[in-house]
């Protein structure tokens, strides 16, 4: 399964949330708080066995930051 992208970008209001995942965007006064979501849905993603990537833009639009969560691997040996 391919890794659920969640972006943080700026906008003239404030900053938005987006999700690779079919999530309707969130938006967020504050940059931080933006992030802070990002990072807790990507954290949810990876207790649902799934890879997760937290990609920030800063106000020029360029990549400032990118965060992998990765999925915890199966314990085979319970299976």
């Amino acid at each position: 399964m391919d890794p659920v992208e969640f972006r943080v970008r700026p906008v003239p209001a404030g900053w938005i949330l987006e999700a690779s995942a079919s999530l309707a965007p969130l938006a967020f006064r504050a940059g931080g708080a933006a992030e802070r979501k990002a990072d807790a849905l990507a954290q949810a993603m990876t207790s649902a066995g799934v890879d997760a990537k937290v990609i920030v833009l800063d106000r020029a639009g360029q990549v400032a930051g990118v965060r992998w969560y990765w999925a915890a691997e199966p314990d085979l040996a319970l299976a």
